[in-house]
């Protein structure tokens, strides 16, 4: 039982590191990217009709999933 601790804890650690990882490659990825950056500065010039956006995206998304 004891040595089971340390391989759990190591687990753990290694698991959060690739997902760290896995963001950086996709923030690398996408960093480049002219759609991305002209969506990043409309979220950063309008804060309310982004948040606007996602808010109905959001009720859309439910309710295609409610299934009706």
């Amino acid at each position: 039982m004891a040595t089971t601790a340390p391989d759990q804890a190591n687990s753990n650690t290694t698991n959060s590191n690739n997902s760290t990882g896995t963001m950086d490659s996709i923030k690398n990825a996408l960093g480049n990217n002219q759609m991305v950056n002209k969506a990043t500065q409309f979220a950063k010039d309008r804060p309310w009709a982004t948040a606007t956006l996602a808010g109905v995206v959001g009720v859309a998304l439910l309710n295609t999933l409610r299934g009706r």
